[in-house]
């Protein structure tokens, strides 16, 4: 008879990103766009599996049952335990001989879900605090409350993460009124170019931000994605378009980890 676990914490292994947590869309994306929703990746048939979803689910379970138990320290003491597990295999020996690891350490905070109370992420915070050796980044639309947004500022604010405000036709005036509040070189901004891109939406951006600070994700699906958009003050992601193949060999970088333009 197979045992059922109700509780525990586990990373995704992702083709593109590596290491990641996931939580399920329903209910930690409190911000999501009708855009979003309508082109997330997360729709995708490999997030659709039973195991996938299981996997959110017991995530989301157990980080609601440590956050009542014992509130984000105790949620940050676990989640530590999973950072130390992606941590690369040549760690100890690379920093005996004052080396680089083959693979960087790396975590991307939610491939799959978002930043949904405050709680949740003053335990990153502490997570992140407590792991200076890991590059940790993120990408949320969570901007919309400002007591939320202030503790996510303060996580992107650290030095080893980078934060991304996830930006379409639907939310990009909310995102650029939250980078102009936040403290300067804080934020960045990730645009999700759909095929319905409302024409105002890069001046406005390009406006806001400098050369470096907008990456641009065009949709894909199937091998094919939208057209990019070019501009000077533009990234258009290299592993959207091709560029970078995903990697399922889990001894070599990812293509994240090889761009590193996300990461901190």
């Amino acid at each position: 008879m197979a045992i059922t676990h109700d509780y525990g914490l586990e990373l995704t292994n992702n083709s593109k990103v590596g290491w990641a947590f996931s939580l399920p869309r329903s209910k930690t994306c409190i911000n999501a766009t009708p855009t979003c929703k309508k082109v997330c990746y997360g729709n995708g048939i490999r997030y659709q599996s039973d195991a996938q979803k299981a996997k959110r689910e017991r995530n989301y379970r157990t980080v609601e049952f440590l956050l009542k138990e014992g509130g984000p320290e105790l949620l940050a003491e676990n989640l530590s335990m999973l950072v130390d597990q992606a941590r690369p295999r040549d760690w100890l020996t690379a920093r005996i001989t004052e080396s680089k690891t083959v693979i960087p350490w790396t975590l991307r905070i939610h491939d799959v879900g978002d930043a949904y109370s405050v709680d949740y992420v003053q335990a990153w915070l502490l997570v992140a605090q407590k792991q200076p050796s890991c590059s940790f980044w993120f990408y949320t639309r969570s901007f919309i409350d400002e007591e939320l947004f202030a503790a996510l500022t303060e996580l992107a604010a650290l030095p080893n993460c980078q934060g991304w405000l996830s930006v379409d036709s639907d939310n990009y005036n909310q995102a650029i009124l939250a980078k102009c509040k936040a403290p300067a070189g804080v934020w960045k901004l990730a645009l999700l170019q759909d095929k319905d891109l409302l024409p105002e939406v890069l001046p406005a951006l390009t406006e806001t931000a400098s050369a470096g600070e907008i990456v641009n994700f065009p949709c894909h699906r199937g091998g094919h994605h939208v057209a990019p958009l070019r501009d000077r003050v533009l990234t258009v992601c290299p592993a959207g378009t091709g560029a970078y193949k995903l990697q399922t060999d889990r001894s070599l970088p990812r293509p994240c980890q090889l761009c590193t333009f996300c990461l901190p």
